[in-house]
């Protein structure tokens, strides 16, 4: 013991810091260290040889050896200063005063933190959390935190300690309404999105318990309150919208449809956009904007809503991937099984939206070969024939053709052969025509100006009642200048063998004398003798085709003149 303090003067802040780290090494040098920085940062400012690091230690030192008095010594002075600890040392601060039962220390232990908080040390949860278990915490804080708001100008800071406090009161009371109140207004006064998003995370949990009323959902008079007076996107409906996709994943997963589909439509009606935004859970945080689309479409579809499905579906465009929202194999395989099970119970129309908006088929994907949904193309297509649905039956066939999805040509057949017998003849040029460029008809040849048409036997009477318009067409400057009587080159019909059955084959001579009379006008088509190959040939009677121009030349000519070069490659 000495009488002198042996104190740095100022000027010695280098022999103050080199002794402050040296002593509190030395459990029995420490109330020295503490000593010997007091006194010298009581006195002098920090300069060039303050170190923060040795500030530290020395805080550290002191906390392991008990000497929490000393501690204090050291805050206010470092405070005077703006120099505080780190998070980790408060919370071991707040974790020994706590366990050692210290409560006579928590009044200035209080007011220091507030004070460390007023010049920039942000609190975390993990602190709060310990603030408020701590004995005495709910006289001590409101005290104190009176005194730091007047002081300090902290509000944010009361907001989140009184906040949180209310929060699990009222998840105790199961009083979802107080607590979107409390929560909102949180949201509003904090200036740090992490704080309010750990928060939310707590809210979330709480929300997902079992409450006494198993029939109401907590989440809807939550958001509701929480929501009310909120426009626009702002912080309140982004952790909101968080919570929300939270839950309907949970929901999801445990199978709880209707609970999910619940929490999708109390989103949908405060018009969060639920699908750019995150979980809040660790493990569900990385989910892709077309698994949660594809999420809350099976929770409607499995809740007994095909509407409410295609309606999440359609507003969302049927989003699939984006480079700010990319997506996995799995999500694309996951969007394909939600889409099959929504085709099989919605509306022909409806059915044929889904389908072509399977993953792969509106924009080309590498990773998905579309030929695989043929088969689902086909059935439909088949249904919607069998039950005399054309336009649809029409609209399918004409997406199979545009994707080169395959199509046999007995439905191909039948589709034309109805919108014929219906007088849908528009229709039924416009799909022969596509499926001609696409490759569809290979034995049908009318080269332009040969005045000769080729035809598979096999084709029905509609296919061969447009083929008989398309020849005429595409001959049109030929024959509008013949006469009637003139005597020239005649207008040839082969019918080229395809079909072994002689029977079928002369069945199908029959049929294109028929197809000849389904044009308006009708068109007048006589046999006239059997070729070197066996095959039938017929000719046009020219004053028919006359007339046929005469009525339909103009929109004819428009139809099937850029047919000419697929007809006629070379």
């Amino acid at each position: 013991m000495c009488r002198f303090q042996h104190l740095p003067v100022e000027g010695d802040e280098k022999f103050c810091v080199d002794a402050v780290a040296k002593f509190s090494k030395h459990p029995a040098c420490l109330l020295k260290a503490g000593a010997v920085f007091t006194g010298y940062y009581q006195n002098s400012p920090p300069g060039a040889y303050f170190s923060m690091p040795v500030l530290l230690t020395l805080l550290w030192a002191l906390l392991k050896a008990g000497m929490v008095s000393h501690v204090f010594s050291v805050l206010h002075v470092s405070l005077a200063h703006k120099l505080v600890p780190d998070h980790e040392f408060l919370l071991a601060l707040f974790n020994y005063v706590r366990d050692k039962g210290l409560q006579s220390l928590i009044p200035e232990l209080m007011e220091l933190t507030f004070k460390m908080a007023g010049v920039g040390l942000e609190l975390d949860l993990d602190w709060m959390e310990n603030v408020k278990n701590t004995p005495m915490f709910q006289q001590t804080a409101q005290q104190t935190s009176h005194d730091a708001l007047v002081g300090n100008h902290n509000p944010e800071l009361l907001n989140l300690l009184h906040g949180i406090v209310e929060i699990e009161l009222c998840v105790k009371q199961e009083d979802w309404k107080r607590m979107g109140e409390v929560y909102k207004a949180l949201c509003q006064f904090s200036q740090h999105p992490n704080q309010v998003e750990r928060i939310s995370g707590r809210v979330a949990v709480a929300l997902l318990s079992e409450s006494k009323d198993k029939v109401s959902l907590p989440f809807a008079a939550f958001a509701e309150t929480a929501c009310q007076g909120e426009s626009g996107e702002n912080l309140v409906k982004s952790f909101l919208g968080r919570i929300g996709v939270t839950l309907m994943l949970r929901y999801h997963k445990n199978q709880h449809w209707t609970k999910g589909c619940r929490v999708v439509e109390v989103m949908s009606v405060l018009k969060v956009d639920y699908t750019v935004l995150k979980s809040l859970f660790g493990n569900e945080h990385g989910v892709s904007r077309c698994y949660i689309i594809s999420v809350a479409a099976e929770l409607f579809f499995l809740s007994g809503s095909v509407e409410g499905a295609l309606k999440t579906l359609r507003e969302h465009n049927w989003f699939l991937s984006s480079s700010s929202w990319p997506c996995e194999p799995a999500d694309l395989e996951r969007r394909t099984n939600v889409l099959r099970r929504l085709a099989g119970k919605t509306s022909y129309r409806d059915t044929l939206e889904v389908l072509c908006n399977l993953p792969g088929v509106k924009e080309p994907n590498d990773l998905i070969d579309i030929s695989r949904y043929s088969p689902l193309f086909a059935s439909h297509l088949q249904v919607c024939v069998e039950r005399q649905v054309l336009p649809v039956a029409s609209d399918t066939l004409d997406f199979m053709l545009c994707k080169k999805l395959a199509v046999e040509h007995p439905l191909l057949q039948a589709v034309l052969d109805k919108l014929g017998k219906q007088n849908l003849w528009l229709r039924a040029r416009e799909l022969f025509k596509h499926s001609l460029n696409v490759g569809y008809y290979p034995g049908v040849s009318a080269a332009p100006g040969s005045m000769a048409l080729i035809v598979p036997c096999q084709l029905g009477e509609v296919e061969l009642a447009i083929t008989l318009e398309m020849f005429v067409a595409l001959n049109a400057s030929a024959i509008l200048p013949l006469s009637d009587t003139a005597t020239g080159p005649p207008l040839s019909i082969t019918l080229r063998r395809t079909l072994s059955c002689e029977v079928e084959y002369i069945s199908a001579g029959n049929r294109l004398l028929s197809a000849a009379c389904l044009p308006q006008p009708k068109l007048t088509v006589h046999y006239i003798e059997v070729n070197s190959s066996q095959e039938q040939v017929f000719r046009l009677h020219v004053p028919t085709a006359h007339r046929w121009l005469r009525h339909n030349h103009s929109w004819a000519s428009e139809m099937w003149t850029q047919q000419a070069k697929c007809l006629n490659p070379n």
